[in-house]
């Protein structure tokens, strides 16, 4: 049998609502991992940050398990912290993205490869930093992000989230030729370099495994999952996934996130 890749989003695929990870699904992930094939955590979380979470599960401690962080733009195996690929935001059109969503009074988060950086100092940004286990370091000046390596920038806006999307609408013909953008959380509007995602992610590790694209099952339940679902051979969304996801996907689940959806998935393609 040849080997295949699952690829997984974290929260509302993987992890439960309480931010665990079922016994079932680990189980069937390491009948899957025994197997031969791959694992590939496809995730908005950044990669040192996911790697400390996951620290807990002896399970995952494998050569043939690896990390496509911050929406599958940066790749390393769980075992080493070399990165296999990068694809990082040209600064000048960061900065430009960065100030006009400043400008809009959202809240700006930007993503280096080891910390976040924001200039906005509210709750959400200290329970952000608490979810996503990053250094984050404030800043006052757009200009103190030149020389580093920014791999995602969010805009979050919580009392609003309408005005993300008409931000989104309204800056497509200045953006869109120079970011991916999407929504991984009903407030959160993300941005990516063009031609980079999740979807993007999977094909780089497809090719440095010398696994086929048709060998890749992905997993997922958010809006900004659709690049990988749809990439892949098969796309899966959980029966607790969105609607916009579920009508681009190969197969929907039966269980969901709460109910071990990804032991499912391996029981029917991998096992």
């Amino acid at each position: 049998m040849s080997n295949k890749i699952l690829a997984v989003d974290m929260d509302g695929t993987l992890f439960d609502d309480e931010k665990n990870i079922s016994k079932e699904n680990l189980q069937a992930i390491t009948k899957m991992l025994d197997a031969g094939h791959v694992l590939a955590f496809d995730t908005g979380r950044p990669n040192n940050a996911l790697k400390k979470i996951l620290s807990i599960y002896k399970e995952f401690q494998r050569e043939n398990v690896y990390m496509l962080g911050y929406q599958g733009v940066v790749g390393t195996s769980m075992l080493s912290d070399d990165v296999l690929f990068g694809d990082y935001i040209d600064i000048d059109n960061a900065l430009e993205l960065v100030n006009a969503i400043l400008d809009k009074k959202f809240t700006c988060i930007v993503f280096d490869n080891g910390c976040i950086y924001t200039f906005n100092d509210n709750h959400f940004v200290e329970s952000y930093k608490q979810v996503s286990r990053e250094k984050l370091i404030y800043i006052t000046d757009v200009k103190e992000l030149k020389n580093k390596h920014i791999t995602k920038i969010m805009a979050v806006d919580y009392d609003h989230p309408e005005n993300l999307q008409a931000f989104k609408d309204d800056t497509s013909a200045i953006f869109d030729d120079r970011f991916e953008s999407f929504f991984s959380h009903y407030a959160f509007l993300e941005f990516v370099k063009r031609g980079t995602g999740k979807g993007d992610g999977i094909k780089k590790l497809a090719d440095h495994l010398s696994i086929p694209i048709s060998n890749v099952v992905a997993c997922g339940d958010e809006r900004n999952d659709i690049s990988m679902v749809t990439t892949a051979g098969v796309g899966v969304a959980m029966a607790n996934g969105r609607d916009e996801l579920k009508a681009e996907a190969d197969y929907v689940t039966e269980h969901d996130n709460n109910n071990s959806g990804i032991a499912e998935v391996i029981y029917k393609f991998f096992l």
